[in-house]
């Protein structure tokens, strides 16, 4: 049965794993944690699933559909990255473009000059870790932590909001007043760049894309 207590149509859910594993084996996947293989192999499970489901099904009038016979996706390493040239190469792009920030240089010549309190108010370390992370990434050829970066308008933008916090007079004074709120005009919450950090360097306890039986 389906959340919503509807019947569950494995055939068409059987359609849509099949859709998925040739989308995430031939362009890859955006899981920020894990390596396609390890989704393929997910997909994959949950495809042997819906298979039998279907086959379980009794009093069907038509057999079994097409998408049954169709054969099951092999087994794949589960370091299997799809399009790793293209990733190491948009990666070694944004490492360039980072570097070149004027935001992020002034973040980091502006760090020894701050208080502790608004270092980590401004979320600095973090700030400036999301550089280094893509740094260790490239050295170490981590193609999943690469793969975040291959669109680094996101990185830019926390850059941008993080000098505008420190040339703003009003978030200094507000700090020293151990006041907590500190959000320019349209800016994201600091804490969720904060947030966003620590959990780029831990493992998810759940699948990112993928649900498990």
């Amino acid at each position: 049965m389906s959340k919503r207590g509807q019947p569950t149509d494995y055939a068409a859910e059987l359609e849509k794993e099949y859709a998925r594993w040739d989308e995430v084996f031939t362009k890859g996947g955006s899981d920020p944690f894990w390596t396609d293989g390890v989704n393929l192999e997910l997909t994959r499970n949950h495809i042997l699933y819906y298979k039998e489901q279907l086959a379980k099904q009794e009093n069907s009038l038509f057999g079994l559909p097409d998408v049954y016979y169709r054969e099951t996706p092999p087994e794949v390493d589960p370091n299997y990255m799809a399009r790793p040239d293209d990733i190491r190469e948009n990666a070694r792009k944004a490492m360039e473009i980072i570097d070149a920030d004027a935001n992020l240089k002034f973040v980091r010549e502006q760090a020894p000059s701050l208080s502790e309190a608004q270092l980590k108010q401004f979320c600095i370390a973090a700030i400036i870790n999301y550089a280094e992370n893509l740094r260790r990434a490239i050295a170490v050829d981590d193609l999943v932590i690469m793969r975040r970066y291959e669109h680094p308008d996101s990185y830019l933008e926390s850059f941008e909001s993080a000098a505008m916090r420190i040339r703003d007079p009003n978030c200094t004074r507000r700090i020293n007043d151990n006041l907590t709120a500190c959000d320019p005009e349209n800016d994201e919450e600091i804490g969720e760049d904060c947030s966003e950090a620590e959990q780029s360097e831990s493992e998810p306890e759940d699948d990112f894309q993928l649900r498990l039986f």
